[in-house]
């Protein structure tokens, strides 16, 4: 198998590109019509809790203001996704590769969980249930039943996930009914890899795996991700790129809990889905 090097960067490119494996014409067609989990989450929350939600821009956003001292503060905290449910105020919250790389991010999420979270701290006096999702994460059958089964009902008292709900979601936003072509959970050609998180960055993203560890495939597929990006990575390029620099470093830190979690070998019964850097034909 001959593989293509990209001239610019000096490592493999993707084997496979997603939409004409899902048979959309264009990447940019697949992104507005589908988009996967980060712009179909609309698409995605309306179909599991059979609600319309407000958000999808800044302008549809809900913007909600902390009190301080008994006075509004000008700057507004956005929510990307917002609902009543069950009599409850929902946030959806789809964190960015910046949530793990800017303490500042990190920061100012924690000052707004803490505002959405106490109703004395907003003006709208509102107590906010808060769901975060994290941006390597895609809708695989076991992130569902975590995300909308077991998550909801810790949150909400019941779970909204059914096999109905699934097919339908998956079909809605990756235009496929096949469930071992939902794009893997993982980060396949993002240059926005682990090695980028500062430590707090690291400490959230070990946090999130432990929290959905029930759902062994999650891990299993996250790690192949970063395996098949370290072998495309470090295909053309053998030696240190400076001192002791090492190709791989570029997309997973050296920080030693994050290697405690990386170092062991999936196991291909959880790797039943689509991986771009996967070397091999999806039919």
């Amino acid at each position: 198998m001959k593989l293509k090097r990209n001239l610019k960067t000096n490592i493999v490119e993707r084997y496979n590109s997603y939409h004409k494996i899902v048979n959309v014409k264009y990447a940019k067609m697949f992104i507005k019509d589908h988009g996967a989990l980060e712009h179909g989450l609309g698409k995605c929350l309306e179909i599991f809790f059979d609600k319309k939600f407000q958000g999808g821009s800044k302008k549809k956003e809900l913007n909600v203001h902390e009190i301080v001292n008994g006075k509004q503060l000008a700057k507004p905290f956005r929510c990307d996704w917002y609902a009543k449910i069950d009599n409850q105020d929902v946030v959806f919250e789809f964190n960015g590769n910046h949530h793990y790389q800017s303490s500042f991010k990190i920061l100012t999420d924690w000052r707004k969980n803490e505002v959405l979270s106490d109703p004395s701290r907003n003006h709208l006096g509102k107590k906010f249930t808060i769901f975060k999702i994290p941006y390597y994460m895609q809708l695989t059958r076991d992130y569902a039943n975590f995300l909308f089964g077991d998550l909801a009902a810790k949150k909400l008292g019941k779970s909204f996930f059914s096999d109905e709900k699934f097919k339908k979601a998956i079909k809605k936003i990756y235009n496929t009914e096949r469930e071992d072509l939902i794009y893997a959970p993982g980060l396949h050609t993002s240059k926005q890899t682990p090695a980028t998180f500062n430590e707090d960055g690291i400490e959230r993203f070990l946090k999130e795996m432990e929290d959905m560890k029930k759902y062994p495939s999650i891990k299993h597929q996250v790690v192949h991700s970063l395996r098949l990006y370290i072998d495309d990575v470090t295909y053309f390029n053998k030696k240190p790129w400076k001192d002791n620099k090492e190709w791989k470093n570029l997309i997973i830190p050296k920080n030693e809990s994050f290697l405690k979690f990386f170092n062991f070998e999936p196991d291909k019964k959880y790797l039943n889905c689509f991986f771009e850097r996967e070397k091999k034909d999806y039919k």
